[in-house]
């Protein structure tokens, strides 16, 4: 049976709406507060959430895992739903989702049981929130400014990581359940805040969009016609080596470094200061490649970059040398997202934006996965091979480079967006 879905375009040749700006912070806020209750409990893991539940770091750690674990079969559906209603409707479901379910968990009591499970239904919201980015973008933003636009979205991801990283463990420095409980209060109260405020002012279009019927496409076609597009095959494994390598990267840093002799203090500080500077890097090459319609050649760029930053990084130096390219590691990794984000938006077009997005944040949560799994492996590898016994993790960060190295490859087998556009309407 046809998908009665209505694709659409704006007609409209008025000046970009002013109000873009106002309906892309309450995106942001929303990808920022789901950040933040993923990650609520992931930097008080050990005393305080052992200690009030008496549980291990198995379990504990299995409910920031299950994330992206819900996030792999929803997240087609999902972009397949921003495409037939819009994105504001299904990102505002997605928030409504975490909302209740963040506020549910103060139902746990000291039950690890039942905030497991109010925790992990929270991660359903997420691929909601996720999958509207490009459509947002699209819709509200003209052509040299939707990278843009992709950039500070995304960026609402890593400010969400960073505070629940920096600003919870504050909040709950003892294991007492009070202080756990208050800080679920104040985490569902931002979360609340950012739906309210995105329901009132997000808007699906801009005012005086003229919006037309274009094409009706079942379901099955709608995702073989991506899959025949090139740029969306090639980025789909782009964002699981990008995105997957900075998950990895997020996860071990502190342990990395400290095999090569830096305190664990140290290293958590430089895995803050490589997102604080992956969010500059969104910014400035968003502007960039919008400024200077250079979305294929960024790629190939930052690719580049980043796997001699990773080659780089496996070598056993000092504080200041990791510090260094750790930051830049965070600023050319980082900012592939957005300009990925926008070279789906213009391969696929705005009426199938949201389920090329749901594919390629599939893949990322693959990616993910694999890449968090795999490299405590290699280093285990590593020592039982007794290869390089005093520099560990040395293979995981070459094998991390070496995929960078065949980003780059895949870079050059983008199609250039900006030079040969090809409408699909």
């Amino acid at each position: 049976m046809a998908n009665a879905s209505l694709f659409t375009q704006q007609l409209s040749t008025s000046p970009p709406d002013k109000r873009r700006w106002i309906v892309l912070v309450g995106y942001m806020l929303i990808s920022m507060s789901s950040q933040i209750v993923w990650l609520n409990f992931a930097g008080i893991v050990s005393p305080q959430m052992e200690e009030i539940f008496h549980v291990g770091l198995g379990p504990i750690s299995l409910m920031s895992g299950l994330w992206p674990l819900l996030f792999i079969p929803i997240s087609i559906p999902t972009g397949l739903m921003v495409d037939k209603w819009g994105f504001k409707r299904i990102v505002s479901i997605g928030g409504v989702i975490i909302v209740v379910f963040s506020w549910l968990r103060l139902l746990s009591g000291q039950s690890f049981a039942i905030l497991f499970i109010f925790q992990s239904l929270a991660g359903i919201g997420q691929p909601f929130v996720y999958n509207g980015i490009s459509k947002l973008a699209g819709n509200w933003f003209p052509k040299g400014e939707q990278a843009l636009a992709n950039g500070i979205a995304t960026m609402g991801q890593i400010i969400g990581m960073i505070l629940a990283l920096v600003l919870v463990p504050i909040m709950v420095p003892n294991p007492i359940f009070s202080e756990l409980q208050e800080n679920i209060v104040v985490v569902s109260l931002i979360v609340t805040l950012s739906v309210l405020l995105f329901l009132v002012f997000a808007r699906e279009y801009p005012k005086g969009t003229i919006v037309a019927a274009s094409s009706q496409e079942r379901i099955t076609s709608q995702i073989q016609r991506l899959l025949k597009m090139r740029n969306i095959v090639l980025l789909m494994f782009l964002f699981l080596i990008g995105v997957g390598i900075f998950s990895g990267l997020v996860q071990w840093v502190e342990a990395i470094l400290f095999s090569k002799g830096i305190s664990s203090l140290d290293g958590g500080l430089i895995g803050a200061a490589m997102l604080v500077s992956g969010i500059f890097g969104m910014i400035i090459i968003s502007y960039v490649s919008d400024r200077y319609s250079k979305l294929k050649q960024i790629v190939i760029l930052n690719s580049l970059l980043t796997a001699i930053l990773l080659f780089l990084f496996a070598l056993r130096m000092n504080l200041l040398y990791y510090t260094i390219i750790a930051v830049a590691i965070g600023f050319t990794l980082l900012s592939l997202a957005p300009v990925g984000l926008q070279i789906s938006l213009e391969t696929a077009g705005k009426e199938r934006a949201g389920t090329a997005a749901g594919m390629i944040w599939l893949m990322s949560q693959v990616g993910a996965l694999f890449f968090i799994l795999v490299m405590p492996v290699l280093d285990t590898l590593q020592l039982g091979l007794k290869i390089l016994v005093s520099d560990q993790w040395f293979i995981s960060l070459i094998f991390s480079g070496i995929l960078m190295i065949v980003a780059f490859v895949i870079g050059l087998m983008l199609k250039d967006t900006r030079k040969n556009r090809v409408s699909f309407n």
